[in-house]
């Protein structure tokens, strides 16, 4: 669909838009993923946003890096929570309401407490470890890609990132929560 897309614009929007997909898809995926949790259904959120974007590819004219970066992950954004709306709105007429015994209730304000304690622990680590883990499990990048951001070599980020995860479950572990 891109490259369709790409097709019906001129020839230095059309490169403009192959740039902006390089430089900015990783990091719009990265967004979409946090926001609806399943990979397939990031990858079509930007899909829809280089639609959008190529369709108004002149809004993109003399921005810096800053913000076009902002813009690409806005429209994103707004992109992923649209689907979100769609999946909510699905819902089969007819369809009795699930009713709940409030156990599901419990557990989800259990996995929250628990998911905030984690983000208790990564924002007292060391920056060492701290950076490549967000690095590599929140924006998606590779060790290697990880450690050529941070001017380290991939075995020592590896290793990082390894350490973070391990400091992490033992500290939810001795507070009581099971991984």
């Amino acid at each position: 669909m891109l490259l369709f897309m790409a097709e019906t614009l001129g020839k230095d929007d059309r490169q403009r838009l192959m740039d902006m997909y390089e430089k900015y898809s990783r990091h719009m995926y990265a967004r979409a993923k946090s926001i609806l949790g399943d990979g397939f259904e990031a990858e079509d959120a930007v899909q829809n946003a280089f639609v959008s974007v190529s369709k108004k590819i002149r809004l993109t004219d003399g921005k810096d890096e800053d913000e076009l970066c902002g813009y690409m992950l806005t429209v994103v954004k707004n992109e992923a929570y649209m689907i979100l709306r769609k999946k909510k709105n699905e819902d089969l007429p007819g369809e009795l309401p699930d009713v709940s015994d409030g156990a599901d209730t419990e557990i989800e304000i259990s996995r929250r407490e628990e998911y905030e304690y984690a983000i208790k622990i990564i924002s007292e680590m060391d920056e060492i470890y701290r950076g490549p883990l967000y690095l590599n499990v929140v924006m998606g990048y590779s060790a290697k890609e990880t450690a050529a951001l941070l001017k380290r070599r991939a075995a020592t980020v590896r290793v990082q990132i390894s350490r973070a995860k391990q400091m992490i479950a033992k500290k939810l572990k001795e507070a009581g929560y099971e991984s």
